[in-house]
Parts: structure tokens; C-alpha cells; sequence
């Protein structure tokens, strides 16, 4: 007697179907270990990380037993890779150099490391002052090879803050304060670190009491102008001169642009400010129109300011208040600020206007920061202004020949070039002989007050 009636292998298609399920089954048993293997690596180097908690108690604790501490505070901006590419791919650049930070703040140096809000980051570990700017350095230079990697680099800004002390008496609380300063402090500077120190310390406090006054500065018109001549490369003759602001503060004394240019940024008073500074100068040529329109004068405007969608009408406005020629001013694009192609396209917008009025448009600071070659063609300028790192490192053959081919660029586009930062003859000789059009620098005049300007244009 058979034990089946059908026996299950006569039949290939239910043996396909038997194997087919095996199969099926073996992947999902794969499948299931693979997904359990990388939860749990990410959830091992999510461990890595501690709670801010856990580093105050240690950070007393090392304090108690007279050990020194170096406490950490890392600053990510994730603004300009956000504008420029996509949130998504902001949070994974965000992963990577936090990985980065754990290998060199936590694992690498027997530190712990906590997140600090959404994207910043606090460390503690027992390295001293000179340790723990080694260890920042090699740090930030693998966080700059992933920056060069995805074409981030000036659009993700990171910078450090630190704090080393073994005294007994300083708090968790009173060294993340003072770390946070620091940072603070180097984004300022536009450096990649800074220590705290008493000195740096005053200065923070000071800079808070600026931020705090620079609204009822603006308001109770502390500011006055001064100005630096720009030359006629051919020439040498004075054809202008660059519009600079100083303040006459009513606690600090007289300021220049170092220590309140960052408050007005800070406080969100960019436009306020550049459209003072603007109208003050305009006011200023028009009480000796006949004299003072035979220049021209660079005034810089802030990128946030020109995302303004009325700033060509609030620019033409002030000039025709004044009565004065659109031919005598020239609007500077400083380089403060990434943009994305809806801001690049108000900003085009504006300046295609402006310039269509008889304005100059410069470029600032081209080689520096957030300019670049292409916003050579994004906006319809008419003069660069080549930053002085480049100027000055044209005294050697390579920097020569870069400066050279910058100039060169320009012409072929139909721009003129101002070269900055010029202090020496041969500073002046090398920008000359590379082709250079406009000159500026301390080799020929300072910043200087109104009245000295003016005896300037008489002599001349």
C-alpha cells in the first residue's frame, strides 16, 4: 500500500515551488540579521555619545580631584548646504562629521562627547591647551576633506571654542559659558578656533554691550564716514574713493567695522544699517554737488540687504532725494553670505536695474569667502575687486600668475579690476604689471575724514 496516493515529486512545478519559498525564506533570515547588524552599530556609536549631563558630573568630578579639563564647544551651520543643496543631504553631511568629531574628541583621546541642541556638540577630555588644538586641527582636516568631497566647502561652517582649566573653583556651567564665548569669538575673527582667556573674555562682554546699543546707535546717528581714495592705475590719479563707517559710540569711543559690523548682522539690522550708511553719503555729495560728482564712491552693501526685493527702488529714490548722479556711486556685493537661486535671482534683478540707471556694481573681496567665478556671470557687474590676500601674495610667481589670470578673466568678460590691500611699491609695481585697473591700499592713502579728502580733490 503507497503511503501517498500522488506522490509529491512527480510533480516539478510544487518541487519549484518548495524551493522558491526555501529561498524566500533564507533571504528574510539574511535580511533580518543584516538590518540587526546595523542597528546595533548604530546604535553602538550612538552610545559613543553621552548626555550633556554625564559630562557636567565628570567635568566636577575631574574638578574635585584637581584634574585638568578641556572642554569642548563645537559649532555646526548647516544654513548654506540647507539653501544650496537639500535638507537631506544637510543631515547627511551632518553624520559624517559627527562621526568624524567622535573619532577625535571621544574615541581617539579617551573624551566624551555630547550632542549640544540640534547640531552642536560639546566635549570634555583631559588634554591641555596645545593637545586640544592639535586634535582640532587634525580634526578639521578630515572634516575638510568631506567638505571638498561634496563641493561644501564655505557653505558648511564649522567652528571650535575651548576652555582648559584645573582650578577647583570654575563650574561645568561657567566653562561651557566661556567655551561657547570662544566660539563665539572665532566666528567672528573667521578663524577655525579660539581659547578663552580674560582678555578674549572682555571682548565678548563688550560685543554683547554693542549688540545691545547698535539699534539706538543707528536711530541717535552716532555713525560718521570716512574714506579711502581708489587710484587711476594709468594714471595715479584719485578717480574716487571707497564709503567706510566708524561709530562714535557713546560707551565704547570710536569704533571701526571689527567691532560692530557683527552686531549689526547678529541683531538682523542689515539693511537698516546699509541703507543709512547709503543715504548718509548721498547727503554728504550733495551739499557740494558741482565738486563731489566728479568721483565716484564705492559703498558696500550686505547680500542681505540686496535680497531686498525694493532695495533698486529704495537706492534710486535716496539718489534722486539727493539730486545727485547715479554715475557717482558704485554698490559693492560683499561676500558675507551663501544664496540660493531664488535670492541669486532678486539680487540679478536688482542690480540689472541699478546698473541700467548708470550705477557701478563691484564685486568685493573677489578670492575670499563666498565669492567665486561664477559670480562673475551670475551678476552683471563692472568692476572686481580682488581681495588683498591675493594682491599680496602676487610678490611670488604663483600668486603672480594667479592674479594675472584673475585680471586677465575679467577683461575677456568685459570688467575692470580694482586691486586691494596694495602697502608696498612693490605691491604696486606686481598688481601694475599683472594689468590691473584701480588701485587701493595703504601704500597710497589711509582711511581718512571728510575735510582731508576734500583738500585731496581741491590739490588735485
Amino acid at each position: 500500500m503507497r503511503i501517498f496516493e500522488y506522490p509529491v515529486f512527480e510533480y516539478p512545478y510544487v518541487i519549484i515551488t518548495i524551493l522558491a519559498i526555501f529561498f524566500l525564506v533564507m533571504v528574510l533570515i539574511g535580511l533580518y540579521f543584516t538590518l540587526k547588524s546595523v542597528r546595533t552599530a548604530k546604535g553602538t556609536a550612538e552610545k559613543s555619545f553621552c548626555g550633556i549631563g554625564k559630562i557636567e558630573n565628570d567635568f566636577e568630578k575631574a574638578g574635585a580631584a584637581r584634574k585638568n579639563r578641556s572642554l569642548v564647544y563645537v559649532s555646526i551651520s548647516l544654513d548654506g548646504m540647507k539653501r544650496l543643496y537639500s535638507e537631506s543631504k544637510a543631515i547627511r553631511m551632518h553624520e559624517q562629521i559627527k562621526r568624524i568629531l567622535l573619532s577625535y574628541f571621544c574615541i581617539g583621546v579617551n573624551g566624551e562627547l555630547s550632542f549640544y541642541g540640534k547640531e552642536n556638540f560639546v566635549a570634555l577630555n583631559s588634554l591641555d591647551a596645545h593637545e586640544t588644538e592639535r586634535c582640532i586641527d587634525r580634526c578639521y582636516e578630515k572634516i575638510n576633506e568631506v567638505l571638498i568631497k561634496h563641493g561644501a566647502v564655505n557653505v558648511v561652517r564649522v567652528n571650535f571654542g575651548y576652555h582648559c582649566t584645573s582650578a577647583t573653583d570654575v563650574t561645568f556651567k561657567t566653562a561651557l559659558g566661556r567655551a561657547k564665548q570662544a566660539c563665539s569669538i572665532a566666528e567672528d575673527k573667521g578663524v577655525l578656533y579660539c581659547q578663552w582667556d580674560t582678555s578674549n573674555g572682555k571682548d565678548f562682554e563688550r560685543k554683547i554691550k554693542i549688540e545691545n546699543n547698535i539699534r539706538n546707535e543707528i536711530d541717535n546717528n552716532k555713525f560718521f564716514l570716512e574714506y579711502q581714495p581708489i587710484l587711476d592705475a594709468k594714471t595715479n590719479k584719485i578717480m574716487g574713493a571707497e564709503v567706510l563707517s566708524r561709530l562714535n559710540s557713546s560707551t565704547e569711543g570710536v569704533l571701526t567695522p571689527y567691532y560692530f559690523l557683527s552686531a549689526v548682522n547678529n541683531v538682523g539690522l542689515n539693511e537698516k544699517f546699509d541703507y543709512y550708511i547709503f543715504e548718509k553719503n548721498c547727503k554728504w555729495i550733495s551739499s557740494d554737488r558741482e565738486n563731489r560728482i566728479k568721483y565716484v564712491y564705492t559703498i558696500n552693501f550686505s547680500r542681505y540687504t540686496l535680497c531686498d526685493s525694493n532695495l533698486a527702488d529704495n537706492i534710486i529714490s535716496i539718489i534722486e532725494k539727493y539730486g545727485i548722479d547715479y554715475s557717482c556711486i558704485a554698490v559693492e556685493i560683499l561676500e558675507d553670505k551663501s544664496l540660493n537661486e531664488d535670492e541669486k535671482a532678486t539680487i540679478v534683478k536688482n542690480l540689472t536695474r541699478l546698473k541700467e540707471k548708470g550705477v557701478l556694481i563691484l564685486l568685493d573681496d573677489f578670492g575670499k569667502g563666498y565669492t567665486s567665478f561664477g559670480d562673475l556671470t551670475d551678476f552683471d557687474i563692472s568692476i572686481v575687486k580682488i581681495d588683498k590676500s591675493i594682491t599680496q601674495n602676487a610678490t611670488n610667481q604663483a600668486g603672480f600668475l594667479i592674479l594675472k589670470n584673475i585680471i586677465r578673466t575679467a577683461h575677456e568678460l568685459g570688467f575692470r579690476t580694482l586691486c586691494e590691500g596694495i602697502e608696498t611699491e612693490e605691491h604696486k609695481k606686481t598688481v601694475v604689471d599683472a594689468g590691473c585697473d584701480i588701485l587701493q591700499g595703504y601704500y597710497f592713502y589711509r582711511p581718512m575724514p571728510v575735510s582731508q579728502l576734500e583738500k585731496l580733490f581741491e590739490k588735485q
